[in-house]
Parts: structure tokens; sequence; C-alpha cells
């Protein structure tokens, strides 16, 4: 829409025509300066939330899984009677390859009915989330997910798959 000089003059002063035609320009400049300005205070702190939630859900993720396979581990011990090292190979299959590297696994085994069978897993955060947060002074280096699961063994042994009452 272009406006001519009569128009221009009959609504405005001479000054605020001056005006008008270099504001467009001047504005210009400013906002792009100021939307820069506020890409700079505005981006680190999304940045710090992305990761934040990246990083938190991973390590959640994970922790989860160190539960679920100290539970798989005991539960074995419990039901099967299975020895230390076949718990073991069983935690670190159900934690995977990435979780299981490095890890700490504690098997306490009862020898009879009525005792309590423990497995205590301690995994190396580094194992499930890379270090997103070190800036903002969160770490995970040295830091480990740790689960421990102790179950009572009721039986001393049961034959899984057979309903035999004599082995209960």
């Amino acid at each position: 829409m272009t406006h001519d000089a009569d128009d221009l003059r009959r609504h405005f002063t001479p000054t605020q025509i001056v005006m008008k035609r270099h504001l467009p320009q001047r504005l210009t400049s400013r906002r792009g300066a100021i939307l820069t300005m506020e890409l700079v205070l505005v981006l680190p702190l999304f940045l710090l939330l992305l990761f934040s939630i990246v990083e938190f859900s991973m390590l959640a993720s994970a922790r989860q899984r160190v539960s679920d396979a100290a539970r798989t581990g005991v539960r074995k011990i419990c039901l099967a009677n299975a020895s230390e090292e076949s718990v073991r190979s069983e935690v670190v299959r159900a934690l995977g390859p990435a979780l299981a590297q490095n890890i700490t696994i504690y098997v306490t085994r009862p020898d009879r009915q009525g005792q309590i069978a423990n497995v205590r897993i301690a995994v190396p955060m580094n194992n499930a989330t890379p270090n997103l947060l070190w800036i903002a002074g969160f770490n995970v280096n040295q830091r480990y997910l740790v689960a421990d699961v102790p179950m009572v063994r009721e039986h001393d042994t049961v034959s899984v798959g057979h309903h035999d009452s004599e082995q209960l």
C-alpha cells in the first residue's frame, strides 16, 4: 500500500513524515539485535533443560533394568537353587552388553529354606548415559546405579515344570 505526498501531509506533520520514512530501517536492525540477544540468553538454558531430560530419562531406564536384573538373579537362586556363576550370567544377560561392562555383582546364596538370598548389582552410570550435564555440575563419573534385592528362600528344591508334592 503506497501513500502519495498529499495523503501523508494531511495526516502527519513534516517531522512525523521524516520519522515514518526512517523508522522501519532503524527498527529492523534493532529487532535483529534484540532477537540475537534473546537467543544468546535463552539457548543455553534450553540446551541445559534438553540435556537434563535426556540424561535423567536414560538413567531412569537403566535403573529399572538394573533392578529387574537383580530380581531375576535372586528369583533364580530362590526357585532353582542355582549356582553363583549361573546367577551372574543370568544377570549379565538381563542387563545387556552396554550396561554389563565393569559391573560388580554380589550374590548371597542361602543354605536352606527360610534364609535370605540377596543379589546386589552396582553398574557404573557411564554405562547408562553420556556425561551431558558435567558443565552444570552433575557428573556421572565415579557414580553407580545400585540395586539390592533380598528374597526369602521358601523351598529347599523346586522342580520347574513338575507338580510333584514330594519335592516341595
